[in-house]
């Protein structure tokens, strides 16, 4: 699962769960002295005092060791603390003393999840599905889980479309049922999904960007850049991001127009080449390669040229980032732009000390 998932994922799920805020602080137990503690723990929790928090929850399960939120709250500590083994424990423990409580099996469900246990995950789901199939969230969990698993790609897409007729504005499940019909080439159904997930978001950024992905994959590309100027949000967890994508794409449609007006252009060249080469640094394609072909055919066009000797020496360093023994050639290569344009052989002297096969770097709009 990727982290855009996670993170719907938790956002929908977790922040609709303070049920338990409420039910902890009802707690009556015959001495009241158990029942104080874990009102106090559940107050400290609340307010970000985690450690003391912890303390007065342990206090509570001492005195009482079968209240079963008691165990719950102490789940929520131990996952601030990022001890997801300990709260999905804790979880497990509280639901061997109250069976029949559903948000309990999600929450564990939660933990599971981001601690890549996905088994447990998705059993701890469909047990909150049992006990109350109208459970949206629950439902969105097993789609979720589902998602990435082709052979049950049908059982994804039936709890994620359950999840949205339960509760039409939990935007997460139409991101996901999105993406399980884009990965089942069904583009038609999946961009229908995503627009009815931005019209569920108040703010209209729900399944956005995939859908502005797959725009540019289709080669729409002025529909993916209104979806862009149409964003209320640049927050984007999905690596390359949408405007990263959107960008190249729109640059190489403007070098293939310019190459094929003016082929032999030496700027068009250059512009074509840089627009070739442009993607992500981990990723290993030949583009270099293939820009440096056309950043050489500028220079027959343009000896000398220097803008055409800076793009060389750029995509040698790139290179050099995955086999070093191409560090001879960059050094070939920069003393023939240092004698050409000190300037930008120096801009290239700090490129390559700043870059390495595997950065991510992003293209600014």
């Amino acid at each position: 699962m990727n982290a855009g998932t996670k993170s719907r994922c938790l956002l929908a799920i977790l922040t609709l769960l303070l049920s338990f805020s409420v039910a902890a602080a009802q707690v009556q137990e015959p001495s009241g002295k158990a029942a104080d503690l874990l009102r106090t723990a559940l107050e400290l929790y609340q307010q970000g005092k985690i450690d003391e928090a912890f303390t007065k929850c342990k206090q509570s399960i001492a005195l009482h060791p079968k209240e079963y939120r008691a165990h719950v709250l102490l789940g929520y500590i131990y996952g601030a603390q990022q001890k997801l083994d300990l709260a999905s424990a804790s979880f497990a423990h509280a639901i061997k003393l109250e069976p029949t409580d559903k948000e309990v099996y999600l929450l564990k469900a939660q933990v599971d999840f981001f601690r890549n246990k996905q088994v447990e995950a998705l059993a701890a789901a469909q047990k909150a599905v049992a006990l109350d199939p109208k459970y949206a969230e629950a439902q969105l969990m097993v789609g979720a889980l589902l998602k990435t698993e082709p052979k049950r790609r049908a059982e994804a897409i039936k709890a994620l479309r359950t999840a949205i007729d339960i509760n039409p504005q939990l935007v997460a499940a139409y991101d996901d049922l999105g993406d399980i019909l884009k990965d089942a080439k069904q583009i038609k159904e999946a961009e229908v999904v995503y627009r009815q997930g931005m019209l569920a978001d108040p703010k209209r950024m729900a399944g956005r960007f995939a859908l502005g992905r797959m725009l540019v994959e289709q080669g729409r590309l002025k529909e993916a850049r209104e979806l862009w100027d149409g964003r209320t949000s640049d927050e984007d967890r999905t690596m390359p991001s949408f405007i990263a994508v959107l960008t190249r794409a729109e640059n190489l449609k403007r070098a293939k127009e310019a190459i094929v007006a003016n082929p032999n252009d030496p700027d068009a060249l250059i512009d074509m080449g840089l627009a070739v080469m442009d993607g992500d640094s981990w990723v290993i394609d030949d583009r270099q390669e293939r820009a440096i072909v056309l950043f050489k055919k500028a220079l027959v066009e343009k000896p000398d040229y220097p803008r055409a000797q800076h793009a060389i020496v750029k995509a040698y360093i790139e290179l050099a980032g995955f086999d070093a023994s191409l560090n001879k050639t960059v050094d070939i290569e920069l003393a023939k732009l240092r004698k050409l344009d000190p300037k930008l052989a120096a801009e290239m002297d700090q490129y390559r000390k700043k870059y390495g096969g595997g950065i991510v770097t992003e293209i600014k709009p």
